[in-house]
């Protein structure tokens, strides 16, 4: 068709004239600030419990083993808040599935290091009578732990998720469970390790599953 024979381009319409000169720029996502604001609200309650009380046998555990399960406990809160938070370089979005990867290793290890080495101090570490009687116990107040890191997430991360938001909730849910299991390393006198893999750890398990099923709607709606 000639350039002359083209009909004419119809002139905009005052809706959408209207809506151009009302729009205002977007605030950049920053996905490291993202990741710090769910740290330090999440950090909020395990460090004012931390302080108001720490376990009874604390002082009469291996140093040496009180360190390094701790720095387990904080490798499970970071690296699956960083998997679901930071993209991949050139990426917009996190990596849904590498989320759910690291989320399911973090929290297989931690059941097993719960498991085969937790260390009793002879004498001081309370051992419960009967795996139920603490189980729940423990397990729920990992939970809580977990809660604000949730519902922090749920704000920053809202409508970011339409396809994989499953994985990215549960890696969140994962890390706000080994965040209640670092702070039940340091206020809970209950030894044993099928009490510390299976409670403090099981957190870690029904805190992935929680967010896959509670938060992930938030992420995609």
């Amino acid at each position: 068709m000639a350039e002359e024979d083209r009909p004419p381009i119809p002139p905009a319409s005052g809706a959408l004239l209207e809506t151009v000169r009302t729009m205002r720029p977007v605030r950049t996502r920053v996905p490291r600030r993202a990741l710090l604001l769910v740290l330090g609200v999440g950090l909020v309650w395990p460090v004012a419990a931390v302080i108001h009380r720490t376990r009874a046998d604390l002082s009469f555990l291996p140093l040496a083993w009180v360190v390094a399960m701790a720095l387990a406990w904080a490798a499970g809160v970071v690296a699956p808040l960083v998997a679901a938070l930071i993209p991949r370089r050139g990426e917009v979005l996190p990596d849904g599935a590498r989320a759910g990867r690291v989320a399911a290793v973090c929290a297989s290890l931690l059941v097993l290091l719960g498991l085969v080495a937790t260390v009793d101090a002879p004498g001081k570490t309370t051992l419960p009578a009967s795996f139920a009687s603490g189980w729940w116990h423990c397990a729920s107040f990992g939970l809580k732990i977990a809660a604000p890191v949730l519902m922090v997430s749920a704000l920053v991360l809202r409508r970011l998720h339409p396809v994989g938001s499953w994985r990215v909730a549960a890696a969140l849910g994962a890390a706000g469970g080994a965040l209640g299991g670092l702070t039940l390393h340091f206020i809970c006198g209950y030894g044993g390790g099928l009490h510390v893999g299976l409670a403090h750890a099981g957190a870690v398990v029904l805190g992935a599953a929680i967010g896959a099923v509670v938060l992930a709607p938030f992420l995609r709606s």
